[in-house]
């Protein structure tokens, strides 16, 4: 792992470390990303990562859960591979917003529960409008990406902002 790659892993092990999920998970995610085979055995992660196989093992299981990240074996072989194969983010952007629309049913049964009721009402109306907006918006506008995404050749980089070009006809 050069030093770029290892600030890549260790920014994106800070960051989903904000968002919830550990930082090795993160780290895991991002170096399934970038490394080379694509899948990986436990032991090589571990080695790769400078952490335990256990780190590796509660990472994969949190990553898989979400769909971010594929476990396989291979035949003939005992070890355990993960990857993130082309595709996989896909399925976390569609489960969003599978995830808002359950959220758009619970908070909708809240305000009938609140109806009528003084106080809390504001509150949870605010978060069921602004739950009802992506709800409604995200698919769309996942269309709208995926679409794009499929139609171009190269995919835009973000230190470089190339631009995709289109596919021939």
């Amino acid at each position: 792992m050069t030093e770029d790659e290892a600030a890549f892993v260790e920014a994106m092990g800070q960051f989903m470390g904000g968002t919830g999920m550990t930082p090795m998970a993160g780290r895991l995610w991002a170096w399934l990303l970038i490394c080379d085979p694509p899948a990986q055995a436990a032991g090589d992660l571990a080695v790769a990562l400078k952490a335990s196989r256990g780190a590796i093992s509660g990472a994969a299981a949190s990553l898989a859960s979400t769909g971010m990240i594929r476990r396989m074996r291979r035949r003939g072989d005992r070890r355990e591979y993960f990857s993130a194969p082309p595709g996989t983010f896909d399925l976390v952007l569609r489960s969003a917003g599978t995830a808002y629309g359950r959220l758009l049913a619970i908070t909708s049964e809240g305000l009938a529960a609140v109806n009528g009721r003084p106080g809390g009402r504001e509150r949870l109306q605010e978060v069921h409008d602004a739950v009802a907006f992506v709800a409604i918006e995200l698919p769309a506008l996942l269309d709208r990406y995926l679409a794009e995404r499929r139609a171009a050749v190269t995919r835009p980089v973000l230190a470089g902002h190339s631009q995709p070009e289109e596919a021939p006809a």
